[in-house]
């Protein structure tokens, strides 16, 4: 068998797995949905129900195997995140000579996987750190992404603390600065965890059931704060871009179909 026609197989046994994965198909709803003959089909469901990575049920279903979910359950969905997107944090730091982060949402917290330093100015921040969302840029973006009923939920939850005179704390002021953060696209913090951190983040969308957001941060020591938020706001294409290239790389195959269905309903 040639490289070619193995890459072939391969591909069309990685599409017929995806294919399934959100829900059982039969072989004909599998051919139709991967392009696969369904002579082809039959013959690669075969041995991937044999070695359980796909289960057959009655009337012909067919859906992900113990042996697929196995593998899924060994992965570790933060280490896999952080390894694919760190060059690209890390470039975004270096062209925008800040500090950039990679945030995720997790138990109502913002869990910082990467951080990337470049400049002179060093934000205090740190990767695997665990921070309160409705203080930094990147928690309110990650808020901004939640469904309304979730949204009311975690504002119900309240005892949110000034951290700093800038803080966003009562929770209808917090729920209108949410808000305009979904309108807008992007949140901005304003020494509201740390009076002399000024960040600004985006959303990384295209991503089915992941909420994530990068940011730029600059350190205002010695800098006038007002300033720094223009200087930051000048740098917003770059973090569009980069926000873009790290939903590329953790773009599933299928996600915007997913997420063109969820538009209409």
């Amino acid at each position: 068998m040639n490289n070619e026609s193995s890459t072939s197989v391969v591909e069309r046994i990685l599409d017929l797995i995806v294919s399934v994965s959100s829900s059982p198909m039969t072989v004909k709803e599998i051919s139709k949905h991967t392009g696969i003959p369904v002579s082809t089909a039959h013959r690669l469901l075969k041995p991937l129900v044999e070695r359980k990575f796909l289960v057959r049920h009655r009337r012909g279903l067919y859906a992900l195997g113990i042996a697929s979910v196995e593998i899924a359950a060994r992965a570790d969905i933060d280490s896999i995140i952080t390894t694919a997107t760190r060059p690209i944090i890390a470039d975004l730091a270096k062209t925008c000579r800040r500090t950039a982060h990679l945030g995720v949402f997790r138990d109502n917290l913002v869990r910082y996987l990467v951080k990337a330093e470049s400049g002179c100015r060093r934000s205090p921040s740190r990767e695997e750190i665990e921070l309160e969302a409705y203080c930094t840029a990147i928690g309110k973006a990650l808020l901004a992404q939640l469904e309304r009923d979730r949204l009311e939920d975690y504002l119900a939850l309240g005892d949110f603390v000034p951290l700093t005179d800038n803080t966003i704390f009562d929770v209808d002021d917090l729920r209108q600065e949410i808000n305009g953060v979904r309108r807008q696209g992007w949140a901005i913090d304003r020494g509201e965890m740390y009076p002399e951190l000024r960040c600004l983040a985006v959303p990384i969308r295209g991503r089915t059931g992941l909420l994530a957001a990068v940011s730029v941060t600059e350190v205002c020591n010695d800098v006038d704060p007002e300033k720094a938020e223009q200087d930051l706001l000048t740098l917003f294409p770059r973090i569009v871009e980069a926000a873009e290239a790290v939903s590329d790389v953790l773009r599933m195959p299928g996600d915007e179909v997913r997420e063109k269905r969820s538009k209409k309903t």
